[in-house]
């Protein structure tokens, strides 16, 4: 039976051994953290468990949805079913994310909705009649800045998805792709009004997986583990174990050796780990530089232009409880992208008189930001939330600081040009893959990322 080795245990790497593993495969993950789950982790400190950023369980994909939920067969009051309330603070106001018509027309009052609503009517009758006599530029070379507008018009975008996008990328949306949306290739302002007051929930089963737009999406059925989200890649782990599978962790990948007989040696610090087969989830940008022999100049150059936003993850720990009116929130104009209350996931993540506050900041890694000491990014955001009413400085027991380097592929508006080089390098050697968020530099869902698992170790089995 074929060796196969996998590099990073995020939840693409332990879908896909998952999957090997059942099939008798004899699997090795290397993982340099010393917790396995990637960005779908939990880091228990203490009596705390801390999630990177707010997640739950959704998916229409019924396979996916399946093999996880019977991980926790038996135990049902360990995956409890979790509703998402998701809102944004928009002009003042808390509406309902992700955008939609109801966030527009009702939410946002009276004046908003009327300028929205014009703005809309005029972007869709000129795009409609240029269309009439310009061939429609294709959707994968539009810019934040063109979609947003032919899409939503100009006054959301003026409002609402330049301010945000900036602010989270710290880049502008005329050097971005439209991809840094997630809704961007399913959702626009009709399918949503369609969806909303016509056909909610009546077509959610006939759909085919991937599909749904972002709005109907959220609209499924999500579920979270009593303690914490990463409780899911660890009962994925210790299914990987009793198949057979060995997780190695603390252990960072220093080459990829491949042999002149197709076989590959995975070095680290102090294992050699050696494979019929490879499978790297880690950023395209560090992968490359540890295949040996190095790939030409122009490949390494083309991988590195793919760039990936770190993250900055401050958590408050404090008595005071219900301090969103959702599980979390979105912001504009603050230091701070979005703030999450943990405990409305779970009430098991801390102590019960207690409470976790995840306040997220997204950087370029090496930035100025990124090197800001714990003690200052705790005094710059704890000043903007005393004076927005959330909770006082003396409300705080304590607080960590969690920094994650690569989280979210940074789509600039000529990302396609490096990654196509980058992609056919890695399709000329044999027995090689390179999968998931960063592995394939998509931007997707964790339920999608354990289908991404699952499709290459289906293709494996089959090859």
């Amino acid at each position: 039976m074929k060796k196969i080795v996998v590099i990073g245990a995020g939840i693409s790497g332990l879908s896909v051994a998952w999957k090997l593993s059942e099939k008798g495969y004899e699997v090795n993950i290397i993982e340099m953290d010393k917790f396995i789950g990637g960005l779908a982790r939990s880091i228990k400190i203490e009596n705390y468990f801390f999630d990177i950023g707010p997640h739950s369980f959704f998916s229409e994909d019924k396979e996916v949805f399946k093999k996880v939920m019977n991980l926790f067969e038996g135990e049902q009051g360990e995956i409890p079913y979790s509703k998402r309330i998701v809102k944004m603070m928009f002009k003042g106001k808390y509406v309902d994310y992700p955008l939609s018509a109801k966030s527009i027309l009702v939410q946002l009052g009276i004046l908003s909705a009327i300028m929205c609503s014009l703005s809309f009517a005029k972007s869709y009758i000129i795009t409609s009649i240029s269309s009439l006599f310009v061939k429609k530029t294709q959707d994968k070379n539009l810019t934040v800045k063109q979609w947003a507008i032919d899409n939503f018009g100009k006054y959301l975008y003026l409002n609402f998805f330049k301010p945000y996008t900036e602010q989270f990328w710290k880049i502008e949306t005329s050097e971005l792709s439209h991809r840094v949306i997630p809704s961007s290739k399913k959702l626009d302002f009709a399918r949503t009004l369609k969806h909303l007051l016509i056909n909610k929930y009546l077509e959610l089963s006939k759909r085919e997986p991937g599909k749904l737009s972002l709005v109907e999406r959220e609209s499924l059925p999500s579920y979270y583990p009593k303690k914490g989200y990463g409780e899911i890649a660890n009962r994925i782990g210790k299914k990987i174990k009793s198949n057979g599978g060995k997780i190695h962790t603390s252990q960072e990948v220093n080459e990829i050796v491949l042999n002149s007989n197709n076989l590959f040696d995975v070095k680290t610090k102090d294992k050699i780990f050696s494979g019929d087969i490879v499978i790297s989830t880690i950023p395209l940008n560090r992968v490359i530089s540890k295949i040996k022999p190095l790939p030409e100049t122009k490949i390494i150059q083309s991988a590195k232009k793919l760039e990936y936003l770190s993250l900055i993850l401050l958590y408050l720990i404090t008595n005071k409880k219900n301090v969103l009116d959702c599980q979390y929130c979105y912001f504009i104009d603050k230091p701070y992208n979005r703030i999450t209350n943990m405990n409305s996931f779970s009430e098991s993540l801390s102590p019960q008189d207690q409470n976790i506050l995840a306040v997220e900041i997204s950087c370029h890694y090496g930035s100025k930001m990124w090197k800001t000491s714990d003690e200052e990014i705790f005094s710059m955001c704890m000043q903007r939330i005393e004076k927005d009413n959330f909770i006082k400085k003396v409300d705080v027991i304590n607080y960590k600081v969690i920094k994650v380097p690569s989280v979210y592929p940074i789509y600039r508006k000529d990302y396609e040009i490096y990654l196509r080089e980058t992609e056919k390098y890695f399709a000329k050697i044999k027995n090689f893959y390179s999968i998931g968020r960063q592995g394939q530099f998509y931007y997707g869902d964790i339920d999608q990322m354990i289908r991404v698992g699952f499709d290459a170790a289906d293709k494996i089995i089959r090859d």
